[in-house]
């Protein structure tokens, strides 16, 4: 085999190397992020929770991110940065509701169990919800984009190509549990649950060829979750609650102190809306996804300089 094939193929360098190359651009990003959030936290004298923290690092960690992919595909793709599924197409929306709906029956599904066990009741919370409802709503949303964008997006989807889209979930979902390492009160069984939730994430993407039902999945999961519920959120809780959860029982089947999903009961949701995101015949790619995504590349290199928020070459009527 010619040395130049290892790394190019049809013009174009091998996705398994776009997807080396967006890792080690995603990894300066997150590095750079956190450094920054320090030093501005550090010079400010700031003290502040976990939801801002957590807000920031997400929002900054969010554009950085979409800077990166626009300048992959735009070098590399010959495509917009709605191919990598957050275009705003015809049915982007129905998708988003569709994600926050799945999302919402499996979190259902887990304490309904809890519920009927005996293992968990609510109490309603005294606390003032308008404002704290409001900050962990957006703060939730800015993190489900970008932990989908990040581990559902641009290396992922070069993964599909390169690997088989079994091979891509297995590599990505692995990682996303291993993420989550680092959170107070985890085991094994989070780490696993955590791992296998990648699995219907990127299900939802791989039958969309878009990010907004794996968003959606992702968000309200961990909003009702905290703000709802009361529940602990891989670990953390973030704010007051409209409901104080009152869990009891093994933690090996509830979850405990990490939050369902560190119990088995979650592994059951978990692996019932896998078996229902890939079975269903309702879900499927909008035909400006599927143009955006599979629509064959016929430019080579470009021949002039690309920017990052510029239009790739014969991309200048689409908008992303």
């Amino acid at each position: 085999m010619h040395q130049d094939a290892i790394f190019i193929e049809n013009d174009r360098l091998r996705p398994i190397w776009r997807c080396f190359l967006a890792v080690v651009l995603l990894f300066a990003v997150s590095v750079f992020t956190l450094e920054v959030l320090e030093t501005v936290f550090a010079i400010q004298d700031v003290h502040s929770s976990v939801m801002v923290v957590a807000f920031w690092q997400s929002l900054i960690g969010l554009v950085a991110t979409l800077a990166s992919y626009k300048l992959m595909t735009a070098i590399f793709d010959r495509r917009p940065l709605g191919s990598v599924g957050l275009a705003f197409h015809p049915r982007w929306w129905r998708e988003l509701v569709r994600g926050l709906g799945v999302g919402a029956a499996m979190l259902s599904l887990v304490v309904a169990l809890e519920g009927m066990g005996g293992l968990a009741h609510f109490t309603f919370s005294p606390h003032p919800m308008l404002k704290v409802g409001a900050t962990s709503f957006v703060m939730f949303a800015v993190a489900a984009a970008h932990e989908e964008a990040v581990f559902r997006g641009y290396p992922f989807q070069r993964l599909v190509e390169s690997l088989t889209p079994v091979g891509a979930i297995a590599v990505t979902s692995m990682l996303f549990g291993l993420a989550h390492l680092g959170n107070p009160h985890r085991t094994w069984i989070s780490t696993l649950n955590t791992a296998l939730v990648g699995i219907p994430f990127a299900i939802a993407y791989l039958r969309t060829r878009s990010l907004w039902m794996p968003i959606g999945m992702h968000f309200i999961w961990n909003y009702l979750m905290d703000f709802l519920l009361g529940l602990p959120v891989s670990g953390l809780n973030m704010a007051p609650s409209i409901l104080t959860a009152h869990v009891r029982g093994p933690a090996w089947l509830t979850g405990g102190a990490y939050g369902p999903e560190g119990g088995l009961l979650a592994m059951g949701a978990i692996l019932v809306v896998t078996a229902y995101l890939s079975l269903t015949k309702s879900i499927y790619i909008s035909e400006e996804m599927r143009a955006l995504v599979f629509t064959p590349v016929t430019s080579d290199w470009p021949e002039t300089p690309i920017t990052i928020f510029s239009a790739p070459p014969d991309e200048g009527a689409k908008r992303d």
